[in-house]
């Protein structure tokens, strides 16, 4: 078959979006720091654009105020109590819950910085101090170093014993235990610094580690020729003076702070929302530009003020565009919480555990918009209520049926289990497979076992053998 170019006609239909539409589809897919940095940005670059006057701030500062004390008075006051009427006051806090307390109160600090001050008045070379800063490279958040040696030095070209004795040098740092590669390291460190060290706590930690994971203390105790009380309060010095994650006083190295998008609150009883542009960069068309541009369109000659007239003209046109996308993504965003209030207004009076089922589909059926504006319209966005900030994706739930036929949210599931592992015996902790026993009972939700195991997980909860407390 011979091979020939040639010219035809075609008659095609398809579906193309604007670069103005593009533009706003963009926008409203944005978080609130990517679109605080796409506002700042474009003012600094588009002079047909300019920020509110002072005297227009203050009137959203007005709103801004009415808008917390309606946040305040949506507040529930038995809930605040129930919250926190569990908490002793004679309570005793043990020293490892004292660094923990103080950890969280203090201003954070880098922990790469936090070594470097240390090393800064050792007497090394400098060639010994780099190869300190590159074993830092490889510590996580909780002080640990989770990659092999090996990979280190090859990785940077330097020695194996170069790198293992940057390692024991950063191990001699404050806080105990950091460069650890794994717990029982971590756990040793921090027992070799002692200056008055228990009985049995060494051979715990060295010989018994796997029996200490397990906590079977009459092992232990057969092999030591102790009594189980002496292990076990071997046990409890472990727990109280050693912290398992060293450079937990740090903070995560990337932390991120959440500002709400919406806020939702109560006013004379029923639940409303509103926007939070509180922070946020904002913005009008100049007049004066707009009136420019009048007047070069009516008085420029052929050719005469060509390329001034384009120039600003483009430049109004997308300053018009980004303050029509900014309404737009605002009333899209409202629409779809007010949706969200609609079918989850028991969330919002009872809590987690009354969470509907709901999809997607649901609310942008309800709204009359496709599938994909609900999901840009939920994607890193959150909402701030009196029952705490949450993602509003957190909201659309699959849906689980009880043998009435009744349906209930996977969260709220999720929230069951949470609750049952709160509430167990400490001692004697309820298994995967009892608490999918415990919900079809009490809710006659029939759950598989590997469900439940997995929601646990989710929640950062450890298995029952790990939760069990002997002593």
């Amino acid at each position: 078959m011979a091979l020939e170019i040639k010219q035809g006609l075609k008659t095609t239909q398809k579906l193309s979006l604007s670069a103005e539409l593009k533009h706003s589809i963009t926008i409203l897919t944005l978080g609130r720091f990517e679109l605080e940095k796409l506002i700042t940005d474009e003012l600094e670059k588009n002079p047909c654009l300019i920020g509110i006057s002072a005297k227009e701030e203050k009137e959203y500062s007005h709103h801004y105020d009415e808008l917390k004390r309606a946040l305040q008075n949506s507040y529930n006051q038995n809930d605040y109590t129930e919250r926190y009427n569990d908490i002793k006051i004679t309570e005793e806090i043990s020293p490892n819950e004292m660094r923990k307390e103080f950890a969280d109160s203090s201003q954070s600090q880098s922990l790469h910085l936090f070594i470097e001050n240390q090393v800064s008045i050792m007497r090394l070379s400098e060639y010994e101090k780099d190869c300190i800063f590159t074993i830092l490279q490889y510590i996580d958040d909780n002080g640990f170093l989770n990659t092999d040696l090996k990979t280190i030095a090859v990785n940077h070209d330097i020695h194996i014993d170069d790198i293992s004795f940057a390692l024991e040098t950063v191990q001699k740092c404050e806080p105990t235990g950091i460069g650890a590669q794994n717990l029982q390291e971590c756990l040793l460190l921090q027992f070799k610094k002692l200056n008055k060290k228990p009985k049995h706590v060494e051979n715990i930690l060295t010989k018994y580690w796997n029996e200490f994971q397990k906590q079977n203390f009459l092992k232990i105790a057969k092999s030591e020729k102790a009594t189980s009380e002496e292990i076990k309060e071997a046990f409890r010095f472990i727990k109280n003076n050693f912290d398992p994650r060293p450079a937990r006083q740090f903070g995560q190295q990337s932390s991120q702070i959440i500002i709400p998008d919406v806020y939702v609150f109560k006013r004379d009883g029923k639940w409303i929302c509103s926007t939070n542009d509180n922070g946020l960069p904002r913005i009008k068309l100049s007049k004066k530009y707009s009136n420019l541009i009048k007047a070069l369109k009516n008085e420029m000659n052929e050719g005469e003020y060509k390329d001034t007239f384009k120039y600003i003209n483009e430049n109004v046109k997308s300053a018009k565009w980004l303050v029509k996308s900014l309404k737009e993504r605002d009333k899209t965003i409202i629409k779809v919480v007010e949706s969200i209030i609609k079918y989850q207004e028991d969330f919002f009076e009872h809590g987690p555990e009354h969470l509907a089922p709901m999809t997607l589909k649901t609310v942008a059926s309800d709204l009359d918009l496709h599938e994909s504006t609900i999901s840009r319209a939920t994607s890193d966005k959150y909402l701030y209520s009196p029952r705490g900030i949450f993602e509003l994706r957190y909201f659309f739930n699959a849906a689980i049926e009880n043998n009435s036929g009744q349906e209930m949210a996977n969260e709220a599931i999720k929230q069951m289990v949470a609750e049952l592992i709160k509430n167990e015996d400490k001692k004697n902790p309820l298994s995967d497979q009892e608490i999918s026993e415990k919900i079809q009972e009490h809710k006659g939700i029939k759950i598989a076992r590997r469900t439940v195991s997995k929601y646990r997980e989710s929640l950062g909860i450890m298995s029952s053998s790990k939760r069990i407390q002997r002593f």
